[in-house]
């Protein structure tokens, strides 16, 4: 029984100290004011998404014209539209449809183009070539002009901006692998894993990857940030989440026409997409510089 024992407290140490690992390299990414700051926004802007429902005080779609255009007040906190929609609540609102598309935007174009990315430059050769050839292809298209071609072609529905959206984060996401890759693969513990007669995929996934998530975690906390506002750029142009589901970018352009006599209507989703943008943009410089061996606080 005593035996037993001891051959598990290696374990149970080695389990324990990984984690005050973990938070003691979080504690010192707390340690700056702007990584505090962009986090605790962050945080907020997660809480207000996921309990929406529960924190707003009126259904988005509520309509009530008589109470059109009121201003803010103690009943309606940021004032009503033109068909007497509390704003406040489709605020509340239009963060969960934002961080929806932007998380499921960037985790699709990480997947995809991770593996991409991971292929290309371990394999090389005409692999590498012809992935990176069509990478070229969609990155010598601005974003949003792509976003809008796919758009117009595939209807403004939910799945159809999700896909736009993701095939441009996919080519990033598979040139910053390629890079990460073609650096790793010829570390001399790669050699050995050759030598030692591992399969590719073995090899890829167990040693070259998990040397490649510094930079896949600063491209995809960067990206959050990017997608919500191109989002938000295709709802302001009508392309993107249509009415009655709320959106920043939907709700900015319908207020346009009453911006000098009620300013609210764009004023206040205006300020939560520049808050999300300075949050996400923030965090990711936050994230990079903590990562970064040469200079990084990570353990």
């Amino acid at each position: 029984m005593s035996d037993l024992t001891r051959s598990d407290r290696p374990f149970e140490e080695k389990y324990k100290s990984s984690w005050s690992l973990a938070a003691e390299s979080f504690r010192r990414f707390l340690i700056l004011p702007l990584n505090q700051i962009s986090f605790a926004i962050t945080a907020l802007l997660l809480f207000v998404a996921l309990f929406a429902p529960w924190i707003a005080p009126f259904p988005f779609e509520q309509v009530n014209p008589s109470n059109g255009l009121d201003p803010p007040s103690w009943q309606h906190l940021m004032g009503t539209d033109q068909a007497g929609r509390d704003v406040f609540s489709r605020v509340l609102y239009g963060t969960q449809t934002s961080l929806l598309i932007g998380v499921v935007t960037v985790v699709c174009g990480m997947i995809l183009g991770v593996f991409i990315g991971a292929v290309s430059g371990y394999f090389g050769g005409w692999v590498d070539e012809i992935v990176m050839r069509v990478v070229e292809v969609f990155m010598s298209v601005p974003g949003i002009i792509l976003a809008l071609a796919l758009v117009s072609v595939l209807g403004p529905s939910l799945p159809s901006i999700i896909l736009a959206l993701s095939i441009r984060r996919i080519t990033q996401f598979a040139r910053v692998v390629r890079g990460s890759v073609l650096s790793v693969k010829s570390q001399d513990y790669i050699t050995a894993c050759h030598a030692l007669g591992m399969n590719n995929l073995r090899i890829v996934f167990g040693h070259v990857l998990p040397n490649c998530l510094s930079p896949i975690i600063v491209l995809a906390s960067v990206l959050l940030g990017n997608v919500i506002l191109t989002e938000s750029t295709l709802s302001f142009l009508g392309m993107g989440i249509q009415e009655p589901t709320p959106s920043w970018g939907t709700m900015i352009a319908k207020g346009n026409e009453f911006l000098t006599f009620a300013p609210w209507i764009s004023l206040f989703p205006g300020g939560f997409l520049f808050l999300t943008m300075i949050a996400f943009n923030l965090l990711g410089d936050g994230v990079r510089d903590h990562l970064d061996p040469r200079g990084g606080s990570v353990l």
